[in-house]
């Protein structure tokens, strides 16, 4: 599923653009991805896609502090939350786009979950969302794509 949303990401600017998912779907097979992780990355993107983010805007409206629960603290490594901490600190993710990132995090099986599948995440979120990232941070994020710093 990740080379899938990892290869849409660096092919389309927007994921408005991708049109018929018959057609994108055989676009991917065609560069050689199996049926499977393609209908489970583009099941994912739909979902983030046409998730309502009402359920996320309380966490808009006031300025404490995520306080993690017990299943999320064993989910999520300190590094992951780290991770989170840091873009919302920085202005890449408000509250609500936070809670949508756990959200997606949580959904992942475990031993998908680490530092870079995070960053991918949280960029695809963002991607799907059109949201704007500050250059240093979305940089920062890529480097999950390309193993390493795009900008020299």
């Amino acid at each position: 599923m990740f080379d899938v949303l990892t290869y849409l990401f660096e092919q389309y600017s927007d994921p408005a653009a991708f049109g018929d998912r018959s057609a994108l779907t055989r676009q991917l097979n065609a560069v050689g991805f199996d049926d499977d992780d393609i209908g489970e990355a583009l099941d994912w993107l739909d979902s983030v896609g046409e998730a309502s983010v009402e359920p996320y805007l309380g966490a808009d409206e006031g300025s404490g502090l995520r306080i993690y629960a017990d299943s999320e603290l064993e989910y999520l490594s300190p590094d992951v939350r780290g991770l989170i901490q840091f873009l919302e600190d920085n202005g890449a993710l408000s509250p609500a786009q936070r809670e949508m990132v756990i959200d997606r995090l949580l959904e992942l099986d475990p031993e998908d979950l680490d530092i870079d599948t995070a960053k991918l995440l949280v960029l695809m979120v963002l991607w799907a969302q059109q949201a704007e990232l500050p250059i240093l941070l979305g940089e920062a994020l890529l480097e999950a794509v390309h193993g390493e710093p795009t900008m020299q």
